[in-house]
């Protein structure tokens, strides 16, 4: 059930609208000055060496839950999150 821009209220209209030329001005900023470019492994690498920071070798975030194997965690802490 798909409806063509018109046939939705005025609101919604002029939402799409207003999207749809922030999306023709980033379109036309990028292809003009390319500052919105993809950064590298190695633009990464040098941010790091510019901002005196290490980079973390260990791919674990051991601040997110979805990353910690559950079965590594104490009973305890296993009936919180069950």
């Amino acid at each position: 059930m798909s409806k063509s821009i018109s046939q939705l209220p005025l609101a919604l209209q002029s939402l799409f609208a207003e999207l749809h030329a922030e999306q023709a001005v980033e379109q036309v900023l990028d292809a003009v000055d390319g500052t919105q470019t993809k950064a590298t492994s190695e633009d990464i690498m040098d941010e790091f060496v510019r901002i005196e920071t290490e980079v973390d070798a260990d791919p674990i975030d051991e601040d997110d839950e979805e990353q910690i194997d559950m079965d590594c965690v104490s009973v305890e802490m296993l009936e919180m999150f069950s």
